[in-house]
């Protein structure tokens, strides 16, 4: 994680099969692990931590991507339904061929998902969407 990251408090760490899960104030951070293939089974088992750390607040979901997995596309037809008071999407990438990942994801997300170079600027974007979401 980031030097940046040191300034936000982290409520909980959770290890799942699939990765882990930061959850912070207004935001949680996953890292999923080399390989694995994430669906919807998976966003399910995030979703029902949410209540514990957001209650219905609004929130902010970044994926670090620091390793290579498989996302399974359709599911994020169903994000509302899992996450319904996510505010803000982003992926912070680490290569092109993510970005070609994300461009494929976001045509099912209509262009939701914003990318990002670096944990920093999609933590910042997260904390400003959330700020004029609150306004």
């Amino acid at each position: 994680m980031s030097n940046f990251l040191e300034q936000y408090s982290c409520k909980a760490r959770h290890n799942f099969e699939f990765g882990i899960v930061r959850f912070y104030e207004d935001f949680l951070i996953t890292e999923l692990k080399e390989g694995a293939c994430f669906n919807i089974n998976d966003a399910y088992k995030i979703s029902k931590l949410i209540p514990d750390y957001f209650q219905d607040r609004p929130f902010g979901y970044i994926s670090n991507r620091i390793n290579s997995y498989a996302v399974t596309p359709t599911d994020y037809l169903k994000i509302k339904e899992v996450f319904p008071t996510i505010n803000s999407l982003a992926a912070v990438i680490h290569s092109s061929m993510q970005k070609s990942v994300i461009e494929i994801e976001n045509s099912f997300l209509e262009n939701q998902i914003l990318d990002f170079d670096n944990l920093k600027d999609a933590i910042k974007w997260t904390k400003l969407k959330l700020k004029e979401k609150n306004n």
